[in-house]
């Protein structure tokens, strides 16, 4: 059982909510459990900004850049995989599946060997960085290019430039009237 509460403060400038050109949006948010039976603090930093490259904004230049870490406190030794934090998937580094990067664990695990299948377990520190340029053909239509990086680690020291992982791409986006 974990109850939590999270706290967040933002500053948004950004000149539309749907396809902004300008500006930019920052959040910060902390979490804290500890009426139940997991005890652990999380605090999460998420920034983007918003360049137009022209003056009729069709083209726009984007950067987004996230950390994130989370400990266990008081009587837990670990925090529950759903509360950790993952890497990898549409939202976070593309071309590589959800969750996909950062730790791993096998199933099972006898004398300290382990065997089985490997599930991804998140880590408790995490960094994403995505660039993008966008090209807006028309009201509906916008084509991008992209670099994203990013990477989950269990504890701070596990920190090592092979485990970013990075995606580069192109994308073709689409506003269907009524369904966004």
């Amino acid at each position: 059982l974990t109850i939590s509460t999270t706290w967040a403060i933002e500053r948004n400038t950004i000149d539309r909510f749907v396809d902004p050109a300008s500006g930019s949006r920052h959040t910060l948010s902390a979490q804290l459990a500890g009426l139940g039976d997991n005890y652990f603090y999380k605090m999460e930093q998420d920034s983007i900004w918003f360049w137009p490259l022209t003056e009729n904004k069709k083209w726009v230049l984007s950067y987004r850049g996230r950390l994130g870490f989370v400990s266990p406190y008081g009587d837990s030794d670990s925090v529950p995989i759903q509360d950790r934090l993952f890497v990898g998937g549409t939202t976070t580094v593309r071309g590589y599946e959800q969750r996909d990067i950062g730790p791993q664990a096998r199933e099972y695990e006898v004398l300290g060997i382990g065997f089985g299948d490997k599930f991804r377990q998140g880590g408790n520190w995490r960094a994403i960085s995505n660039l993008e340029i966008k090209y807006k053909v028309n009201d509906i239509m916008r084509v991008y290019g992209f670099w994203d990086a990013g990477g989950a680690w269990e504890y701070f020291s596990d920190f090592e430039l092979d485990g970013v992982k990075n995606g580069v791409g192109l994308g073709l986006g689409f506003d269907v009237p009524r369904f966004g």
